[in-house]
């Protein structure tokens, strides 16, 4: 502990509200998901635009990548926006998310109190609750809503992102995104130019936000020791919660990004496509060419660095997150 209250209410910012605070832990836990799984991200990219045949596979890849351009032009080029964006996007993914959750709460509180029932227990995101009180459905709709409120940020910063991380790009865009930014709008105006994809982010981020979390909690319940109770907001993580947020944290970003991928696939696609050429089409017309190009394999492209980046960046994720809610002044 920190000593009496009165030093404790000189050094805890006692008045911050949980929605600031909620913010403030979605941001850390952005920027540690972004700079963990970057490398890998690239290389899921490369292999999604690519033509068949130009890499043997994702260590190929990512062999060459560094040979040809570097570590930091190569596997880390384009980390700038995606690191700004999501930052801001993971920050308002958890805010919205715990938000919802909270209404849904209340309103279930309520329903029950004018029924004359026991009412559900409390229960927020990560480790801030008591397991098991708070209903799997409530969960999932809160990570929905979420994930259509966080797919207006996504959709722009990985349009950057995308753009930045294909083949030849050190080239192509040697004023960096900004340069890509002035393009795209160049070509297509502001509206049309800075929503490419948007459609395809939210069919993505919309069941996989719901999945992610949903999973997260799934785990995190299964997996939390007797002895981690929820009054140990404010003092830290041990290591047992941390194993438990890793772990979970690891599974759920591993099973979500194995159910969209085919959807990811095709908004890389699109994002990637200039106007006019033959990837300039939508979701479902991209799945159709993706299928006829090579199949399930196509649909799949840049599984294996997707799912090796999804355990670490998201288990890093996590635990931030936890991390940041829990730490003294939270």
């Amino acid at each position: 502990m920190h000593g009496g209250a009165s030093q404790e209410a000189l050094s805890t910012p006692a008045a911050i509200s949980p929605a600031a605070r909620e913010l403030f832990a979605g941001f850390g836990a952005g920027a540690a998901n972004v700079v963990s799984g970057y490398p890998f991200d690239t290389v899921k990219v490369r292999l999604q635009s690519a033509a068949p045949g130009t890499y043997r596979g994702a260590l190929d890849c990512a062999v060459k990548v560094v040979q040809r351009e570097g570590l930091r032009r190569g596997l880390f080029r384009g980390l700038s926006s995606p690191l700004v964006g999501g930052t801001l996007e993971t920050g308002v993914n958890y805010l919205v998310y715990s938000r919802v959750l909270d209404a849904l709460r209340a309103s279930s509180l309520a329903a029950s109190a004018a029924a004359g029932g026991g009412g559900v227990g409390g229960g927020g995101v990560g480790g801030a609750d008591t397991p098991g009180c708070t209903p799997l459905g409530h969960v999932a709709a809160a990570g929905a809503v979420a994930g259509v409120a966080l797919s207006f940020i996504l959709g722009p910063t990985e349009l950057v992102k995308c753009r930045m991380q294909l083949a030849g790009s050190s080239a192509r865009y040697p004023g960096g995104p900004l340069q890509v930014l002035r393009e795209v709008v160049a070509a297509e105006g502001w509206a049309r130019g800075l929503t490419r994809g948007l459609g395809a982010t939210m069919a993505r981020e919309v069941p996989g936000n719901a999945v992610f979390f949903t999973v997260y909690e799934v785990a995190r319940r299964s997996l939390r020791a007797p002895q981690d109770t929820p009054g140990s907001r404010g003092g830290g993580v041990n290591v047992s919660e941390a194993v438990t947020a890793v772990l979970s944290g690891g599974v759920a970003g591993t099973l979500m990004w194995a159910l969209v991928l085919p959807i990811d696939v095709a908004k890389t696609r699109l994002q990637a496509a200039s106007p006019g050429t033959p990837w300039d089409v939508g979701l479902l017309r991209q799945w159709a060419m993706l299928w006829r190009e090579g199949g399930v394999r196509s649909l799949y492209a840049g599984l294996t660095p997707t799912l090796v980046r999804a355990f670490p960046a998201n288990a890093c994720q996590w635990l931030a997150w936890e991390a940041i809610m829990r730490s003294p002044g939270a």
